[in-house]
Order: C-alpha cells, then structure tokens, then sequence
C-alpha cells in the first residue's frame, strides 16, 4: 500500500523548510522502518522507489515551484529510471537521500538521486527520466522553463546520463511485439 500519511508528513515537514533553487541539491534524513523491508530483512527495491518519489515531491515544494504545477494543472509522471543496488539498507537504519535536477531534453526532465548510509557508503543510486504531464501528454520542458522562470536553455547533462538516454531509444516499443518478431524470426526443430 502507499504510504500517503507518510508523503503527507514528508510535504508538511517541506512546507516549512527554507526555499532552495532550482538547481541546488536537496539532502533529506530518512529511517528505514520494518514496513519499508521484504522478506530478507532489507528496504525493498520498490519502496526504496517510492522514497525516491517523496524526494522528488520534496524538491518540487522547496523550490518553490508546486504552486505553479498546481496552478496550470499540472502533475508530474516517471518515464524512466535506471538503478543500481549496492548497500542494504535494514531496519531502523538511518540513510540521507539527496536529490538533484541534472537538466532536461525537449520532452523530458532528468534528476539524480542517491541514498547514502550514516557511513558514508552509497547504498543506492537512480537516474531518473520524468515529466510534467497536462491532459496525458507530456508538457515540452521549453514551457516548464518559461513557468518556472529558468533559462531555456538545459545545463550540458553529463555523459553517463546522455549515453543512458541514447541507448534508451535504441529499445523497442512496444517490448512484447519486439520479443515476439524475434520468437517468430527464430527457425523450429522438427
């Protein structure tokens, strides 16, 4: 089940935080709770997405840039992410998640976040591809920038998130008929 009183609880306690920039990182403290963990007694990958999520709406609220959204009805959507899983995190273990806007293309918004350990170590680590969505399409970022009173123009995204995105649209869509073509390509026995 989604934890809204807890997304309740994440936006009040934003509410009340100084206002950031837009491109200025956003560092919050977290607790791992046993409802947070799956049966191996670490945070499941799903929820560990879920708090990735409250990040995001976090920084939405800090930058002053909620009223807007909500003003020209927009919503915010995830068209992509990638994951790399490389610390536990257990139960009652305390972790900082830092989120941070990279840039956008003419569609699409990319933000970096990671969940680091009291030790350092980053647990964590997601590029994410997202969206600000009015009537099911995707607002083009040139209009977002104009809204949110930025540049127009992106800052350079870094390679990695670059080569991300490039080897992204290499990949078929739909994904089912893709699988199927080459199933149907392949010679039977017999």
């Amino acid at each position: 089940m989604y934890p809204f009183a807890r997304l309740a609880l994440n936006l009040f306690h934003a509410r009340r935080q100084p206002t950031i920039g837009f491109w200025d990182p956003l560092e919050t403290r977290h607790r791992c709770s046993p409802f947070d963990c799956d049966m191996f007694g670490e945070m499941n990958n799903g929820r560990i997405l879920t708090l990735y999520e409250f990040g995001r709406f976090q920084h939405v609220v800090r930058t002053g840039f909620w009223p807007q959204l909500k003003a020209q009805g927009w919503g915010l959507a995830v068209a992509g992410a990638s994951v790399r899983y490389r610390k536990r995190i257990v139960p009652f273990e305390r972790f900082t998640q830092k989120t941070r806007m990279l840039g956008w293309d003419e569609r699409f918004v990319y933000i970096e976040q990671a969940m680091i350990k009291t030790s350092g170590e980053v647990a964590n680590h997601c590029l994410f591809r997202t969206a600000v969505v009015a009537n099911h399409r995707a607002v083009p970022t040139s209009e977002l920038a104009r809204v949110a009173g930025l540049d127009p123009v992106s800052p350079q995204l870094p390679d990695w998130a670059l080569n991300w995105t490039t080897a992204e649209a290499t990949r078929p869509w739909p994904p089912m008929q893709a699988a199927e073509d080459v199933a149907a390509s392949v010679p039977r026995a017999g």
